[in-house]
Formats: structure tokens, sequence, C-alpha cells
């Protein structure tokens, strides 16, 4: 995203790479998922900025949320929650960080659930063209055109690393979209205008579809984030549940992606095999 490292990546947050790990039990949750088969007793968290939290100061990040939304659902047996978001990470940090000896590799493999949420800061390169309005093309947006199947490429490669470093054993992948690659609401309208609102909505939509289109072929549960922040017709305004920076979820955008998650587990029927 725009200005500062940005949006991001896979599952659940709870800590970072090093140290003990979690456990979370919470009898209440705000969002329940009902569960068909036995739900996940392991969460990995990986991507960028959101799911690390960045942006909002004293916040609970989404993927400590939907931790505890599973433990609920699970019963006295608790879920364990590993965040390894990263803010500012691309696409390509995320696949090189599951390489043969690094943590992350070793926590995937041990996770029978993982989200995903990356891509948006893989076009933060092409951003100061846009704003200065050498994008090209009829829509402004033709720099951002060669980024999207490389975008493809790398996300097929991470869900076809974290199948290989789970090795066949039962796991649930969850893949968000974005509601927007950069700042959106009042404060993009203030810095850049209504023009760069819409076209980035438009761009996001884009990315969206090579995500959910990764997600499907892969057999992914693809997340939409896109209706949640800004209603099923996409025009609604997310400000009230972004942080200041108008970039990364305030507590109600992570509470808000949270909720999403758990109930595409649930339409998903729980863990795969």
């Amino acid at each position: 995203m725009a200005g500062t490292p940005t949006i991001g990546a896979l599952l659940l947050v709870v800590g970072c790479t090093g140290g003990s790990v979690p456990t979370v039990r919470v009898p209440t949750p705000s969002a329940r998922t009902t569960m068909t088969t036995p739900g996940p007793s392991s969460i990995v968290g990986l991507g960028d900025s959101i799911p690390s939290g960045d942006g909002c100061p004293g916040c609970t990040p989404y993927v400590e949320l939907f931790g505890r939304q599973m433990s609920a659902d699970v019963g006295e047996r608790p879920v364990r929650v590993t965040n390894l978001g990263v803010g500012g990470w691309t696409s390509t940090d995320l696949l090189n960080s599951l390489e043969v000896d690094r943590y992350e590799e070793n926590a995937v493999g041990a996770a029978d659930l993982v989200t995903v949420t990356i891509g948006a800061n893989d076009f933060e390169s092409e951003l100061d063209a846009y704003l200065g309005g050498d994008c090209g093309g009829d829509d402004d947006l033709d720099c951002f055109s060669s980024l999207l199947p490389q975008l493809h490429n790398t996300l097929t490669s991470v869900l076809e690393r974290i199948a290989e470093l789970r090795q066949g054993q039962r796991t649930e992948v969850l893949m968000t979209g974005y509601w927007d690659i950069f700042p959106d609401g009042d404060v993009a309208r203030r810095l850049y205008g209504p023009q760069f609102v819409q076209d980035s909505a438009v761009l996001t939509r884009r990315v969206n579809d090579v995500i959910s289109s990764v997600a499907a072929a892969q057999g992914a549960t693809y997340v939409d984030l896109f209706g949640a922040f800004k209603g099923a017709e996409g025009d609604e305004d997310p400000t009230s549940l972004l942080a200041d920076d108008g970039d990364h979820p305030n507590q109600s955008g992570h509470q808000q992606i949270a909720d999403a998650l758990s109930a595409a587990l649930g339409s998903a029927g729980g863990s795969r095999n």
C-alpha cells in the first residue's frame, strides 16, 4: 500500500517469528463458525502488514481474533496461533520465506490451517508512475498490467510450497483478497482525489481476480474482503473500518476480517483433506 509498508499476508497472528507460541482460550467469540469436521489445532498467518497489525497501535490483529473464534469452536482444546505477517512484504518475499531451514517453513509444516494475505505491495513500484500521469493506457493503469501475471505465478508457487511443506496432511488454506491495495476512504480522497479512489478500486478488483483464480486452481478457499469492507455492490465507504492512515484496518476492520475468515471456513466445511 502507498506510503508505508502495507497489506499482507497469511494466517493468524499472535507473535513474531521466535520464542514460545501462545495459545488462545476465549469462551465467548463475537463470531462463531459451525464446524462440521474437526477444527484446526494450529493456525499460521502469513503475509504483510495487514495480518501483522501495522498502522493500528494497540489493536488486536485479525489473526488473533480469528484464532480466538476457532478456539471457542473446538471447546476445551486450544488452537495454537502463530503470526508470521511482516510489514512491507511482497509475494516474492513470502515465497522466499518458505525456503528450507527457515522458521516459516517449520511453522507452516506444522499448521493444519493457514491464512494468506499478500500481494498489495507488489504494485507499489508503479504507484509513482500512476500518480505522475505516466502509467499509460486508456484507463491510466497499464503500468500495473505486467505485474498481474507475475503475481499469479508467485502466488501459485506459494500455495504449492505450502502443500509441499504439509506433505499431504489435512490442511485448510484461506487466501484473502483486499478491499484496496492502496489507501482508501477519506484519507485517499483527501490526499489523491476521487479519481484515485475509483482507479484504485478497479485495479484492486483485478488483483482480487488473480488471487481468487489462484486459490481456486490450488484448492484453497478465497475470502472476499472487498465486499466485506465495501458491501455487496462495492460502493460503500470503508472509512469506518480503516486506521488513521487510511491504509490499514482499525480494530473494527480487523474484526471484520476475522469474521470473514470464520464465515469462509464454515462455508468450506471446516478442515479439508
